[in-house]
């Protein structure tokens, strides 16, 4: 994804070059130019009258005329050589890169190459669509280069696609005419009516009716009432998502168009559907689906930073988004309801998220497995945690939300023995409701609530700890307020030595940062990692440590010497023993 993007956005900056626009513009014939163009840049110079709907009409047929006139001339004159991209599947394991993916087409590096490339016209059909995007642009017009990412899907636990091996005589006859949809296109922002965007391909489809499609770009500021089912072909078009067929393996995941300016727009949702998710305000990062669309929104983000979003563009994706949010499909059997991205039902919930029916509207009902169920979408959803798990987060469940929790689930069940019993025991007095763990969504929650520190008899400070005589610190936030958290290497064993031999009495208690169920199965062992302290007591307590660490790495050179002494005597006795038997013996 990262590369794609990069290489797309470093050859859009190319075409808006003043050498290339200037190189294309004497390409395109002087005739259309002087008859058609000019007089379409004069009227909208001198400006359109919005109430003259003859003159309108008049002017959007010859721009209609020289979008066509120029599909058309750059189809008889611009020639395939070579061949583009083509990403189907995985490599092969132990296969060599040559065989399966196509090289003949000649490097573009610099500026230069692609200028010279521009005076051959010729090169492959990813060229030649990035091409027409500038022939464009050298006319004056806002036109985008779009890009359909050629991701591969992740599929866990199902075999991937793999690359078909590269047929030479086939690719050097056909020149990639086999691929059925184009990887790059073009839209071009219509001159008289900026709410409008117009998709240009000039390859790849043979219907000449398909390669100028008028897409609504800017939806009314009239809520999302306005685009609906009955409307939604004016805002989207299926013709560019390639179907999955014996002749077709190519898939679309991500689509971007780059403006003149080299803006980046996500525009899926005008070429897809089902991508509610992507819109949502909380991606679930529990998925792919979620992963993914985290980092292309975060590559847009960091690409774009900087540029401006006029008023159009903002509106644009603004509209992009009631799109996506109103052209998804249900799905009509369990299986694949839970994997859906975008919509869910009671029923295919986990065993922690939730949904507050009361407050939620659902978007349909469906039969799964002959039973009504309402649908809703996925940002309905409320995830719970245990108290245990928000601790481990730096949370605390309040205190007036102990008594209602979330959900309760049976999930969760015990892996210790010793829990084991408890949970057995529970089931065997007939009181299953005490093996529930109650979980609480994050409004339920607040910053952890820490343990205080106490006075004793003669007011002095006394450390707070568990019935196991430790504390569970998991956070920097967790540590409790007159303390402080040391993390200095052997620092318990050298204060559990000190405290043994001298009468000063200093405070701490050992910090317990997780646990350990692999090592002996069935039992919870702490791992810890140093400690908590009085901060009045930090000076003292660094001081006793640097000594003991001192006298802890002369006890360690002390033994790696003893150690050596007696490899090296084992080592001399060895070699005496084998000079006797060598005398010996011969």
């Amino acid at each position: 994804m990262v590369s794609y993007i990069l290489h797309a956005r470093h050859r859009n900056k190319w075409l808006s070059n003043k050498k290339i626009l200037k190189s294309l513009k004497n390409l395109i014939p002087k005739d259309l130019i002087k008859n058609h163009v000019r007089k379409l840049q004069k009227a909208l110079k001198e400006g359109i009258d919005n109430n003259d709907k003859d003159m309108k009409l008049q002017l959007d047929k010859q721009l209609v005329y020289i979008l066509k006139y120029l599909i058309k001339w750059f189809r008889l004159n611009y020639k395939f050589n070579s061949n583009g991209l083509r990403v189907l599947g995985y490599l092969p394991k132990h296969k060599s890169a040559d065989q399966y993916y196509p090289n003949t087409a000649s490097p573009i590096s610099n500026i230069k190459e692609f200028q010279y490339i521009i005076k051959k016209f010729k090169h492959n059909r990813d060229t030649g669509a990035q091409i027409f995007t500038a022939l464009l642009r050298s006319l004056g017009f806002e036109s985008r280069l779009v890009f359909s990412l050629p991701l591969l899907a992740v599929r866990n636990g199902i075999t991937p696609l793999k690359q078909p091996k590269v047929d030479e005589k086939k690719l050097s006859v056909n020149k990639d005419n086999d691929l059925l949809y184009p990887y790059y296109w073009t839209e071009l922002i219509n001159p008289l009516n900026p709410e409008e965007v117009i998709v240009l391909e000039t390859e790849c489809f043979h219907n000449e009716e398909n390669r100028l499609i008028r897409l609504t770009r800017v939806a009314n500021n009239n809520t999302s009432d306005i685009i609906n089912q009955d409307n939604l072909n004016q805002y989207y078009t299926d013709l560019f998502y390639p179907v999955p067929s014996q002749f077709n393996q190519m898939s679309m995941h991500y689509v971007i168009s780059l403006t003149n300016d080299n803006l980046i727009l996500p525009i899926s949702s005008r070429y897809m559907t089902d991508i509610s998710y992507r819109w949502f305000d909380k991606l679930d990062l529990r998925t792919d689906h979620g992963r993914s669309a985290l980092l292309f929104q975060s590559l847009i983000r960091i690409f774009n930073h900087g540029k401006h979003y006029d008023h159009l563009t903002n509106l644009e994706l603004d509209t992009l988004r009631k799109v996506a949010m109103i052209n998804y499909k249900i799905p009509t059997n369990f299986t694949a309801m839970k994997r859906n991205p975008n919509v869910v039902t009671l029923s295919t919930l986990r065993y922690n998220e939730s949904i507050p029916t009361s407050t939620t509207t659902p978007i349909s009902k469906i039969k799964l497995d002959s039973k009504l169920e309402l649908v809703y979408f996925k940002n309905s959803i409320v995830v719970g945690k245990s108290i245990k798990q928000w601790k481990f987060l730096g949370r605390s469940v309040k205190p007036t939300e102990l008594d209602h929790p979330l959900k309760s689930t049976k999930a969760l069940t015990p892996r210790t023995i010793e829990g084991k019993r408890l949970y057995n025991l529970n089931i065997y007095n007939n009181e299953p409701e005490l093996n529930e763990t109650k979980l609480y969504s994050f409004d339920q929650t607040c910053p952890y609530i820490t343990l205080e520190t106490t006075l004793d008899i003669n007011g002095n400070l006394v450390l707070p700890r568990n019935k196991y005589g430790n504390m569970e610190i998991y956070r920097e936030n967790m540590v409790p307020e007159n303390c402080m958290w040391l993390k200095l290497s052997d620092i318990e064993t050298i204060l559990n030595d000190y405290r043994k031999t001298n009468d000063l009495k200093i405070q701490y208690v050992n910090v317990v940062v997780g646990f350990n169920f692999t090592s002996k199965p069935g039992q919870c062992i702490p791992v810890k990692n140093g400690v908590i302290i009085l901060k009045q007591d930090e000076l003292l307590i660094k001081k006793i440590w640097l000594q003991g660490k001192m006298r802890l790495n002369h006890l360690e050179l002390e033994s790696k010497k003893k150690e050596t002494e007696a490899m090296w005597e084992l080592f001399i006795r060895r070699v005496r023993i084998k000079e006797k038997l060598n005398k010996r013996y011969g």
